[in-house]
């Protein structure tokens, strides 16, 4: 399974058609991506798992392999936007795999099981910032970047939203990633981030805020 920016279009598409709508706050507009399940997920505030007969090794493999499949592509977009850096995204995927093995845990919904992923990726990539003392601010990793130019098709555009959005501070840049490339609502993040509704609100407020002032800076210096 390879990373590349390619995977992110659908973020930058929407953040680009946001930025394009002059004179509004932005905050009006719900540009998500519908998602199956939305219409019955319903996660309580820890996202804890149910009771249930203890998988075997032969159910776990399988599984681990279907989610790897379904949903491996969302847990490195995850870790890139906390960790910027490939590898490091790599880690946190295989560490969140080695978790779900460990425990075993069984789900309501597909949308209960993609919650829990999320979350434990979220913490194992938050613990990861704190023990690598990574700074928000820097640089994307050179491998990665360089895949923008190639794989872009609206190549400056899209990577000036990008460079942007990754010049975020961490909550921001999680909010941003979860709500219009992962498709979560405020509430949903909220109970992923273990943080208030009302926190999450401010941060998306914020991050729109300040992408606008970027991406405009951005135009006036060109």
């Amino acid at each position: 399974m390879e990373l590349t920016y390619e995977a992110n279009l659908p973020l930058l598409r929407r953040l680009a058609v946001l930025f394009a709508m002059s004179g509004s706050s932005g905050d009006q507009f719900v540009l998500r991506r519908s998602r199956p399940g939305d219409e019955t997920a319903d996660h309580s505030d820890d996202i804890p798992t149910i009771g249930g007969e203890r998988k075997s090794d032969e159910e776990i493999e399988k599984e681990a392999e279907e989610i790897l499949d379904l949903h491996g592509n969302s847990i490195l977009r995850l870790a890139v936007s906390y960790l910027h850096n490939k590898e490091d995204a790599e880690d946190i995927l295989q560490e969140t795999m080695i978790k779900f093995v460990t425990v075993r845990p069984n789900f309501e919904t597909e949308a209960h099981r993609k919650a829990w992923l999320m979350r434990v990726a979220s913490n194992l990539a938050k613990n990861r910032i704190d023990y690598n003392k990574v700074r928000d601010t820097m640089e994307l990793n050179e491998e990665i970047a360089g895949e923008v130019q190639e794989d872009l098709d609206n190549g400056d555009e899209y990577k000036a939203i990008w460079d942007a959005v990754m010049s975020l501070p961490v909550h921001q840049r999680e909010a941003i990633h979860l709500f219009y490339q992962e498709g979560y609502s405020t509430s949903e993040i909220a109970i992923l981030t273990g943080r208030r509704e009302a926190t999450v609100r401010s941060d998306l407020k914020r991050a729109r805020d300040k992408l606008r002032e970027l991406l405009k800076e951005a135009d006036d210096f060109e």
